[in-house]
């Protein structure tokens, strides 16, 4: 896949008339896929696919074209011929963009991610095995993912990783199910089955008399899964220089200072530690690590190239969005966190989460995939789907009373489009208070 980049590249170059100027973003994969249910696998395929978009630019308006690529070098041409052809005849009619940017030019760089992957029949021979006699319901892929830069000043970035990430759901009944993933670049057989005996265990106390709890504050433990849903809700445009400076962050109070999280909370964009390229579709080199909340206080905004001319700070991201969200562990012991809880609720997911109120930085949304009564530090039967409504100033402020020190790799499994290469590396909480409204 670079040569098909180096080709492009190459091809541009030579396309360029004086005055112009191109930069050339690349994303590929090559991966093996299955779709199953009823523990049986429905759908098997492999995806290889190149995507090109293409930026001309010229006397500071710009025009954007993307298109798949081929491999074959005689029919990747014919398309970029067009493609720059077609950008050139429209960029005239076009107003200059005063804020769009690329980078200059730096050193070359490649950051290779080498992994030891499954083949597709030993993934799913160990999956389906150790869930033989359940209903299984899921998605896995696994293979190469490729990003890449090409501009015609010379910049050059290329990223390539390999790796693997299962989804599924152990179905009791209806909504009585418990989930489960793995993801990562080192195979590990037992690591998986592990995993699905862990929800088959879980699965045993979903078939008990569920039960419906009132309407109020519940002792709550949310494991890293649930946590992160409330998170990426709060993502959305929480974390961007943009939605800082116009007033449009559900986290303005923090923005401020007029508000604190508890002091064990602090939240980095750790590219370095994530499954995501250090550069854009605009050819910034990222850096390694971007504090968002240090110590429960605001620390810093995610600014892509847009924002960053238009505010006049440096450029920091891909996107105003975490795309390898990391939160600092606490002290609690995983394996006491439920316990820990005493009487109250064990969320191991959660179905959904929006903003209900901005100004609170309030998520409501529903439980639901193993959410659990626990009674004396142990799970005792399965809750009904209930709407939960959470101020995040409180869930991770006063209301919260550990993290642990345990934390796990949540891996982005969308496919829309391609495979996704955002992750978040979060702990589970426990915290007090948690609001079920009905």
């Amino acid at each position: 896949m670079r040569r098909t980049l180096e080709q492009a590249a190459d091809l541009l170059q030579g396309l360029m008339q004086p005055g112009e100027a191109f930069s050339a973003y690349f994303e590929g994969e090559d991966s093996d896929f299955a779709r199953l249910n009823g523990n049986r696998i429905r759908q098997a395929g492999n995806v290889l696919q190149r995507r090109l978009t293409l930026d001309l630019m010229i006397d500071g308006r710009h025009a954007e074209a993307e298109f798949p690529l081929t491999g074959d070098p005689d029919v990747d041409a014919a398309q970029l011929r067009a493609a720059t052809a077609g950008l050139r005849a429209l960029i005239p009619h076009l107003p200059s963009d005063p804020y769009h940017a690329c980078a200059g030019p730096g050193t070359p760089d490649e950051d290779l991610r080498p992994g030891r992957l499954p083949g597709r029949a030993e993934l799913l021979e160990v999956l389906t095995g150790t869930a033989e006699g359940l209903d299984l319901v899921g998605h896995c892929a696994s293979g190469r993912l490729c990003r890449g830069f090409a501009g015609s000043a010379g910049q050059w970035h290329w990223f390539e990783t390999e790796r693997f990430s299962l989804d599924w759901s152990l179905y009791h009944r209806a909504d009585k199910a418990v989930k489960g993933r793995y993801a990562g670049r080192e195979w590990d057989p037992e690591a998986l089955a592990s995993r699905v005996r862990g929800t088959r265990d879980q699965l045993e106390i979903m078939a008990r008399t569920p039960v419906r709890p009132e309407p109020g504050r519940y002792r709550v433990f949310l494991a890293p899964a649930a946590l992160a849903e409330i998170l990426s809700v709060v993502a959305w445009q929480g974390f961007g220089v943009r939605a800082a400076r116009t007033r449009q962050t559900p986290l303005l109070r923090l923005v401020d200072g007029d508000a604190e999280l508890h002091a064990q909370v602090s939240l980095d964009e750790h590219l370095a530690g994530g499954q995501a390229p250090r550069f854009g579709p605009e050819g910034f080199a990222l850096p390694d690590r971007v504090a968002l909340i240090r110590d429960g206080r605001h620390a810093g905004c995610l600014a892509d190239s847009r924002s960053a001319r238009e505010y006049g700070v440096p450029v920091n991201a891909a996107a105003e969005r975490p795309r390898s969200l990391e939160m600092a562990p606490g002290t609690l012991a995983m394996d006491d966190a439920v316990r820990a809880v005493g009487d109250g609720l064990l969320i191991a997911d959660l179905w959904y989460g929006n903003l209900s109120d901005r100004a609170r930085c309030a998520v409501t949304g529903m439980t639901r995939y193993a959410c659990l009564q626990v009674a004396d530090g142990i799970p005792v039967a399965p809750v009904d789907p209930m709407r939960f409504d959470v101020s995040l100033y409180q869930l991770l402020g006063p209301d919260l009373l550990g993290l642990t020190r345990e934390r796990e790799t949540l891996v982005d499994t969308g496919t829309y489009g391609q495979r996704s290469t955002a992750s978040a590396l979060l702990p589970g909480a426990l915290v007090r208070d948690f609001p079920l409204t009905l």
